[in-house]
């Protein structure tokens, strides 16, 4: 195992390490979205600036400060360190990369025939996984795995170890991210009102291991190699509740922006709707209009004698009982009708 510096403040900026997992990981996520934007910018996709900025900026970025940055650095001396490495794996840079939206980035660019990513995401296996409940318990029984099995201490000493459990935790944070922030990877019913509530209730349950890890009485790691060194100089059940502040502060701090993320889709969704229902409004308006111009050969006056109508009773021709429509979007819209209808 290599020498560590002693940790100091400074070494969150300071500290970085061309880890080749890391470095790996990096290009795996940077790679493929590049050509895909080209191939979008070529295809002539209009594509929003923000969504490239923010997953590099705030996908691919924590990645690189997580796996090749300080925090990879400290993460076998120090364990709020690497804790904290942890909650950004799982919480922090699945968040940043769903919010560039690479899937419909893919779809945009893809041919017919359909990507092999695409295919995989449209398994049955994969919508298995991406399933509201299972996802959020994958995502939270994964965290709890790191905390209370060997698997975070064999990964301090194993790099192969090391580089899975980067794996299994992007993966496991995608998972339940992609679906929540693209409609197309839930069940119909997974409207943005539901995608919302589920959005709340996984930021509740993703505070339980923090919440378990700060509030151990016994070190859950006791052959952490931090806690025989004095890299840190911090006692190491100080260290560990640390930690578990720090898988706390991570899940709650994403919580709220994923969130408002749901939000701002269900606006656009309702936005969306607005303008297909008024666009078909418009060609219904428009087709009336055609068709009373095409009868107007039928009327009196233009070549043929107006036809005769029914006699009521008092010699009065029959008048429809039924209300003219003014023309209003809301009288038609099918979902309305019943509320804002002409009423007697």
């Amino acid at each position: 195992m290599r020498v560590v510096p002693v940790f100091t403040p400074s070494s969150l900026l300071t500290a970085w390490t061309p880890a080749p997992a890391g470095l790996a990981l990096v290009a795996l996520t940077v790679v493929p979205y590049a050509v895909w934007l080209r191939r979008a910018r070529r295809l002539g996709v209009a594509w929003s600036w923000w969504r490239p900025a923010l997953y590099l900026g705030l996908g691919v970025g924590t990645l690189a400060y997580a796996v090749c940055g300080p925090l990879a650095v400290y993460r076998t001396q120090v364990f709020w360190i690497g804790a904290l490495q942890v909650g950004v794996l799982a919480s922090l840079t699945p968040v940043g990369l769903a919010l560039g939206d690479p899937v419909r980035l893919l779809r945009a660019t893809a041919p017919e025939s359909g990507h092999w990513l695409l295919r995989l995401l449209e398994s049955r296996l994969a919508r298995a996984l991406m399933f509201p409940a299972v996802s959020t318990l994958l995502a939270v029984g994964t965290l709890l795995a790191v905390c209370y099995t060997p698997w975070f201490d064999r990964s301090v000493h194993s790099d192969a170890v090391a580089a899975v459990l980067y794996v299994v935790l992007l993966g496991s944070g995608l998972l339940f991210v992609l679906p929540l922030l693209v409609e197309e990877l839930l069940p119909h019913w997974a409207t943005p009102p539901v995608r919302a509530f589920l959005a709340f209730g996984d930021g509740l349950l993703d505070a339980i291991p923090g919440i378990l890890v700060m509030t151990s009485s016994t070190l859950l790691t006791p052959h952490f190699p931090g806690f025989s060194t004095a890299v840190s100089g911090i006692d190491p059940v100080l260290d560990q509740k640390l930690g578990g502040g720090a898988l706390l502060a991570v899940a709650e701090s994403v919580g709220l922006p994923v969130i408002g993320a749901v939000f701002m889709e269900w606006v656009r969704s309702d936005e969306r709707e607005a303008r297909a229902i008024d666009a078909q409004l418009e060609a219904e308006q428009v087709g009336r209009r055609d068709g009373a111009d095409s009868g107007l050969d039928d009327q009196p006056g233009f070549g043929r004698p107006e036809p005769s109508r029914p006699v009521g009773a008092e010699g009065e021709p029959d008048v429809d009982t039924q209300p003219a429509s003014s023309g209003l979007w809301w009288e038609t819209d099918p979902r309305l009708s019943g509320r804002f209808g002409p009423r007697d």
